[in-house]
């Protein structure tokens, strides 16, 4: 057999070592691809917590907001005994200093919320028995993304009342069965930064 004839042959018995090396090749590279797409993190999600709030709430979701009535704006001692004829209270005499925006886990005495109402905050009442971490990872973002020194939310404990979370504004109350990052967006965006006293929204 000459030199040429004996290329031809070696030739004829690579081509399948060949043609499986390639397709071997190929099946890598596409399941090195499809795993990677599968392993890859999914992209980083917004939370609703951190958005800038629109100028107005959604009002689908705050059909169940009330206003009950006015109870006026004194400033009493704390020492002065005082009953709010709505619980949790939406207004009413107050005293001197408000509650400092914050997540609490002992609720300040009414008289310190009720004036951090009129100055414009937020008071959100939860019942710790309701209380997911998921939950107050979420309430502290929003206290986190939407509060200054002197105005905005704070969250408090209370087990007394009916409803696991109320959301509380001066002179607006919203009762919730279950904790909804949508509807607090909306109450904030209406009622945040608009008491009665230098609102700031």
């Amino acid at each position: 057999m000459n030199g040429y004839n004996k290329l031809r042959y070696s030739s004829r018995r690579l081509w399948p070592l060949i043609t499986i090396c390639a397709v071997f090749f190929i099946f890598t590279v596409t399941a090195g691809s499809a795993i990677s797409c599968t392993n890859s993190p999914a992209p980083p999600q917004t939370a609703s917590e951190n958005l800038t709030l629109p100028a107005h709430g959604d009002t689908s979701l705050l059909t169940g907001v009330v206003s009950p009535i006015d109870e006026g704006r004194d400033h009493i001692w704390p020492d002065h005994p005082v009953e709010y004829k709505t619980m949790p209270p939406t207004s009413g005499p107050h005293f001197p200093d408000p509650t400092a925006p914050g997540f609490y886990t002992t609720r300040p005495a009414f008289g310190y919320l009720v004036h951090s109402l009129e100055h414009g905050s937020v008071v959100i009442y939860y019942d710790p028995a309701q209380l997911s971490l998921e939950i107050e990872k979420s309430l502290r973002a929003f206290i986190t993304a939407n509060s200054d020194p002197e105005v905005g939310i704070v969250a408090v404990p209370d087990a007394d009342f009916k409803f696991p979370f109320i959301l509380t504004a001066w002179d607006k109350m919203l009762k919730l069965d279950k904790y909804d990052p949508k509807v607090v967006t909306a109450f904030l965006a209406e009622y945040l930064g608009r008491g009665p006293e230098n609102p700031s929204r």
